[in-house]
């Protein structure tokens, strides 16, 4: 193999240790995003909150198995598995690319749907004020708009924190609405699956292409030594 053979070779082998980093990335990310999310009365809401990071999840699994498909192709030089790799590095970069789209043009609907959800937590507090609390200590915040929801109501001592016996109005009232708390939560967390969606998504295509050549390489590499 020539020099420019051996540069694509290494090159694709890190590009590929970086995208083993980014798949362990995206499983912890979206592992955290799940972990700050309860369990809902009702299979919809549940579903709601949980969608994206389960795709975060099963993304990064995928990115994981891809890019150890890659490092094992590029460091034997073998053309048929550098090949397959190669395919299912284009099929996730577009579905990456998609699902980026899907997020992009979908962010409004989704965060409206994230009020819908706290809207029945707070309507179910009545019956199952443990949903509530669970969502009261996973985003620090209290009562749907303001500690003032709680007017006529003791306030929960989930609304000062785990280790709380008693929460008064003085400490409550600086807790912002769950509202409030889990629209700013999922604004942050979609801007950064956004923008690092598209970083990981350019490195992808650089792959893919990589890929190609060192495939194509190893090919005429055989070629020649048959004659």
């Amino acid at each position: 193999m020539d020099c420019g053979g051996v540069f694509v070779k290494y090159v694709l082998f890190i590009f590929n240790i970086l995208f083993v980093v980014c798949g362990i990335l995206l499983i912890v990310f979206g592992s955290i995003m799940l972990s700050h999310i309860g369990e809902f009365d009702g299979f919809e809401q549940t579903f709601q909150a949980h969608s994206v990071p389960i795709v975060i999840v099963v993304l990064g699994c995928v990115v994981f198995i891809i890019a150890f498909l890659g490092c094992c192709g590029a460091i034997r030089e073998n053309s048929c598995c550098t090949m397959t790799y190669s395919v299912f590095m284009f099929v996730l970069f577009l579905c990456q690319l998609a699902l980026i789209i899907y997020v992009w043009c979908e962010r409004e609907k989704f965060l409206a749907d994230m009020k819908v959800v706290v809207s029945k937590i707070w309507e179910q507090r009545q019956t199952d004020q443990k949903v509530m609390d669970a969502l009261q200590l996973s985003f620090n915040c209290c009562g749907k708009n303001t500690f003032l929801d709680y007017y006529n109501e003791t306030i929960p001592k989930s609304c000062c924190g785990p280790n709380a016996t008693s929460c008064s109005k003085v400490e409550a009232m600086l807790k912002p609405g769950c509202t409030t708390a889990f629209e700013n939560f999922w604004k942050k967390n979609i801007d950064i699956i956004r923008y690092a969606g598209l970083g990981v998504a350019a490195v992808e295509l650089i792959a893919f292409i990589f890929a190609c050549c060192l495939a194509n390489q190893v090919r005429n590499n055989i070629r020649r030594s048959n004659y």
